[in-house]
Formats: structure tokens, sequence, C-alpha cells
């Protein structure tokens, strides 16, 4: 989740109208600061903060500290094997899977994941479109998508970079390239 949030996503995370956000920061009940371009933005803990204050119930998206990672692969062979690799490495982080662009997308909705590793030929909807619609989404603009592929080739790098993945990886992958993108991914 990133750090600071915008007055629409407070008040969507919390259910109330962008007026009534805007109204609690004029009013110095909400810390806010302001962008180069005058938008307001409050912090993550300034939120949990006011929430708390006001014995409003907080949003698990604001509190969950461990990293979130999503793998999508139609291999069930494959999901495991990434997602034992990423436990062993890293046993605080959560990782759950997806079989297919459909469950991705249910997951990427709900469970908010902070990375999403994802494979590109699957049946159905493909790693582009899955990373489109996650791309397209406010909530997971800042999810970031690590591409992978069987059938890599520079062209389906390309595409995938332009749909918003910020790299692709061609299988059989190498676990030390997986986990350093993995973890400069939670970095950024």
């Amino acid at each position: 989740m990133a750090k600071t949030l915008s007055t629409s996503k407070v008040a969507r995370l919390i259910g109330v109208g962008v007026a009534s956000v805007v109204n609690w920061i004029n009013q110095g009940q909400m810390k806010a600061g302001r962008t180069p371009g005058g938008h307001r933005r409050v912090a993550v803990e300034d939120l949990i903060e006011f929430l708390r204050r006001h014995n409003l119930p907080i949003p698990q998206e604001l509190t969950h500290s461990a990293p979130r990672v999503l793998v999508v692969d139609d291999e069930p062979s494959v999901r495991k094997w990434i997602r034992d690799v990423i436990e062993e490495k890293h046993p605080d982080y959560e990782v759950k899977e997806a079989k297919d662009g459909f469950s991705a997308g249910e997951l990427v909705g709900a469970w908010k994941p902070d990375v999403v590793i994802l494979d590109l030929r699957m049946p159905g909807m493909d790693g582009l479109e899955v990373c489109s619609q996650i791309k397209a989404r406010e909530d997971a603009r800042n999810t970031a998508v690590i591409a992978i592929s069987a059938y890599y080739s520079p062209k389906a790098e390309r595409e995938i970079l332009k749909c918003g993945a910020r790299v692709c990886l061609e299988k059989p992958l190498q676990l030390e390239i997986l986990l350093k993108e993995l973890e400069a991914a939670l970095r950024r």
C-alpha cells in the first residue's frame, strides 16, 4: 500500500464521501499534506490515528504489514514451486495462488496483493489482459506485476511492459533473479 492516500482513496476505504474527508482536513481533525499540484494527501499513519481517535474500524488494507504476493499461473506445479520458494526465503510474506486470470482479478480486488507474479500465457484471459486490468483499477495501480513466460520473446516483453509490468522473466525461472525482482518490487 502507498504511504500516502488521496482524499478519494481515504473516502473509499472508510465508506464516506470525499467532501467529509476534505471537511475533516479543513477543520484540522485529519492531518494532510499537499502535492506540488495542490492535491491533498493523507499519510496512512495519520489516517489510522484519526480512525482510532474516533473509534472507527480500521480497514485491513491499512494494517497488513506482511508483504502480500499473488502467484498466477495455470500450471499447479509452477504455482506451488514459486510459492514454496518465496515462503522458504521470506516466511513472513503472505502468498496466495490463482490458477487463471479471472481468479487473479478476484483476489487482486479482495486481497490487495503488493506484488503479482503473472504468467503471460494462460487459457481464457492471458497475462496481458490481467496486467492491463490490474493497472486500470484505482485500488491496484501501485500493485507491482512481475511477468513470467515460457514463451518469452522481446515482443512479448515490450507488450507486457506497456501494460504496466515492471519486468518480464523467462521460464524456466532463475530463482535468484525472481527473488531479487520480488524484493525490488516491494522496496519501491
